[in-house]
């Protein structure tokens, strides 16, 4: 079955998609405009989660076995302050929605995956994650003046809490620290929860290292089951050679 990318025209969901198609799995993209280069196992459907019809929403559904969310708000005034100031968390809990409503198709034999990506600045409140004083403010005033990572707390709250135990969907919450370009998947580290400050002291993850662990959640059974219901932190690691996480995979 297919891969449903949503946010596919950005940094890092290109990326995802590339990752994707290299390994021979099938895309499908919701976009607001069709830009991606076509190939042959990429289909881009014009439209976004908040404006397709439901009916439209589920035959896509239908055909899919992983979501992988890499949505984000523009970095404009717009983008930020505007409407919708939720999209993430309001586009995941649609899409989950209809999916439990036609979980009856027979087509799915397994749970949903949906995967999504976050940010160390979002804490997971199953571990209990310290965090300092200092930061707690700073973070408080982020969550009031910036609308998107309030977004990017409720919607990852959203599959902490509404969809724990639903025997419909199954979820990662994919955290990295501040994102860097680079060509080249490297090597990178996974850590249940943050080893750094995100705000005081910040690592670094590529986004290519990100849509290859997002890439591979979707393809490789035991890592999803591995991390499954969990917020697993990323961050690049020259230590680690790429080609020993394809062989502890």
């Amino acid at each position: 079955m297919a891969v449903l990318v949503l946010g596919a025209t950005g940094a890092t969901g290109q990326c995802v998609v590339q990752d994707l198609l290299e390994n021979g799995q099938e895309v499908i993209t919701l976009v607001r405009q069709v830009t991606l280069k076509v190939q042959p196992l990429l289909e881009q459907i014009q439209g976004t989660v908040l404006s397709l019809d439901d009916s439209t929403l589920i035959k896509i559904l239908s055909r899919v076995d992983t979501v992988i969310s890499c949505l984000g708000h523009n970095m404009t005034l717009k983008g930020i302050y505007g409407a919708p100031k939720m999209l993430v968390r309001d586009s995941l809990k649609r899409l989950c929605q209809l999916e439990k409503l036609s979980h009856s198709e027979p087509s799915r034999t397994k749970p949903l995956k949906v995967i999504l990506m976050n940010s160390t600045g979002n804490r997971n409140l199953d571990l209990a994650e310290p965090v300092s004083i200092s930061q707690h403010i700073v973070l408080s005033l982020i969550r009031n003046l910036v609308p998107p990572h309030l977004d990017n707390e409720r919607a990852a709250n959203y599959l902490r809490c509404d969809l724990k135990d639903d025997k419909h969907i199954k979820w990662v919450v994919v955290r990295p620290d501040s994102l860097i370009d680079k060509d080249a998947i490297s090597g990178y580290r996974l850590t249940p929860s943050p080893t750094r400050s995100a705000i005081f002291n910040a690592g670094q993850t590529s986004r290519i290292n990100v849509a290859n662990f997002m890439a591979r959640l979707s393809r490789e059974a035991s890592l999803f089951d591995s991390w499954k219901g969990k917020m697993p932190v990323i961050y690049n690691d020259e230590n680690q050679i790429y080609s020993d996480l394809k062989k502890a995979a």
